[in-house]
């Protein structure tokens, strides 16, 4: 007789309904620590319609032999993706994820070992699994803050990688007074009213340098300069309150330049592009996933301008700069 899964909830997220099956205690306390941060909506099991896609998770048993000769390429977390085109096979040093084959929707997760709760790894593998799944039911993660500026209507995206100053123009942003969805990763979703962004996580992932550079005293004793990031509930410090989706109007992908003064350049169609493909190789290697995630991103280029913003000294010389200069090239 096999055993009953540990934890075995569906969640649901813009519209979708994720089953999860966590196969031992562990795995089922870490996965709804983690899941406590993020905007899922618990659903009764019984009753409840049949799920989009199932993530199962098991820890501390062996997992899946990865075949010989598969093309291979590096992900975060000191991560490695192995893939014949159809079936992707993760590895994060023994822990693995299991994508596929084709459109399957069943996403399988093995954890190595039992982390620290709140470990970036654990969270890495959970959500690159996570990820996959909602890949598979037309939903594509985007890293990209999100905010609105007051009396609006639409987002504007603030969208890079690890500091790119991201973090940094979103509590700017927000301190003055904009809605705010995230301050780093958003799913895109493409429908029938055109394109949509939707908040994942609730809190605010910040580094001691960010905290620092942002003159927050109230924050600064949570770290050490140059040490992990540090969760912030952003209710906390900015009551405006928070998005959970909006649609966007604009995109700004910023750069610091450490020059005296911030410029503005905007974008052609397929700079646009290009720059969204970088931020999402998922477009590219996830080939059952692709032609729909390539439509998203061309849909997201043709509803919303497009920026290069070359952050200076003067957006933290000056809090209320980056508002002033987002929301008047947005609006142009």
């Amino acid at each position: 007789m096999l055993a009953r899964p540990a934890l075995k909830a569906v969640y649901t997220v813009a519209g979708r309904r994720i089953l999860i099956e966590a196969h031992d205690d562990w795995s089922a306390k870490a996965v709804a620590d983690l899941f406590s941060g993020w905007f899922l909506n618990p659903l009764a099991v019984n009753g409840a319609a049949s799920p989009n896609v199932t993530v199962e998770i098991r820890c501390g048993i062996p997992s899946p032999q990865i075949p010989d000769g598969l093309f291979e390429f590096d992900i975060p977390q000191d991560g490695i993706c192995y893939t014949d085109g159809r079936t992707l096979y993760l590895d994060f040093n023994g822990s693995r994820v299991v994508i596929g084959p084709g459109l399957a929707r069943d996403v399988q997760i093995w954890v190595k070992e039992q982390y620290d709760f709140g470990s970036k790894v654990f969270a890495q593998i959970i959500s690159q699994g996570f990820s996959a799944a909602l890949r598979r039911c037309g939903l594509f993660e985007f890293h990209s803050a999100g905010l609105v500026p007051p009396g609006h209507d639409k987002a504007v995206l603030i969208a890079g990688g690890s500091g790119s100053g991201k973090s940094t123009l979103t509590l700017q942003l927000a301190a003055c007074g904009w809605g705010f969805l995230s301050d780093d990763t958003l799913l895109l979703e493409k429908c029938d009213r055109g394109i949509e962004v939707h908040a994942l996580r609730k809190f605010f992932a910040l580094t001691a340098d960010t905290i620092t550079a942002m003159r927050m005293p109230q924050l600064e004793p949570a770290l050490a300069v140059g040490a992990l990031k540090e969760r912030v509930t952003p209710l906390d410090l900015f009551p405006q309150g928070q998005i959970q989706r909006s649609k966007p109007g604009a995109m700004f992908f910023p750069t610091i330049s450490y020059e005296a003064e911030s410029r503005v350049q905007k974008l052609t169609a397929a700079e646009t592009m290009g720059s969204l493909l970088r931020l999402c190789p998922w477009a590219a290697y996830d080939k059952p996933t692709a032609s729909e995630h390539l439509s998203v991103l061309g849909a997201l280029v043709r509803n919303s301008a497009a920026f290069d913003l070359f952050a200076g000294t003067d957006l933290l010389e000056d809090q209320t700069l980056a508002a002033r200069l987002c929301l008047r090239e947005s609006q142009a």
